[in-house]
């Protein structure tokens, strides 16, 4: 993984606090997240601030279905942050599961099975 200048850095912050708004209003109703808990966990800018990787944790439904239903809105979400977001370009956003948490339940796993 590259490392994120502070500005892209602080532009991934700001566009995490916009979806995470947006989702939390339940402004739209999307069906697939009615049943879900949805925790946008990191979002990776481009240098370029032309794309965007936002990385997604669910709770209750199947992930694939969260992450394609959000797909299916990711302009929707661009148009929104692009609206508050007060830089030259408007980021296109894809949405990911974010697997962070389980590769670390994996290694705390791991770490404690070889110490007991």
């Amino acid at each position: 993984m590259k490392t994120l200048s502070n500005r892209t850095r602080r532009v991934g912050e700001n566009i995490r606090a916009l979806i995470s708004k947006h989702l939390l209003l339940k402004e739209h109703h999307i069906l697939e997240l009615e049943t879900s808990i949805v925790t946008v966990t990191e979002v990776q800018p481009s240098s370029d601030l032309r794309h965007a990787r936002v990385y997604i944790s669910c709770v209750g439904k199947n992930e694939n279905k969260v992450i394609e239903a959000l797909n299916s809105y990711a302009s929707l979400f661009s148009k929104l942050v692009a609206k508050e977001l007060k830089t030259k370009f408007s980021p296109k956003l894809s949405f990911h599961i974010d697997y962070s948490f389980e590769q670390g339940l994996k290694i705390d796993n791991l770490i404690n099975n070889k110490n007991g």
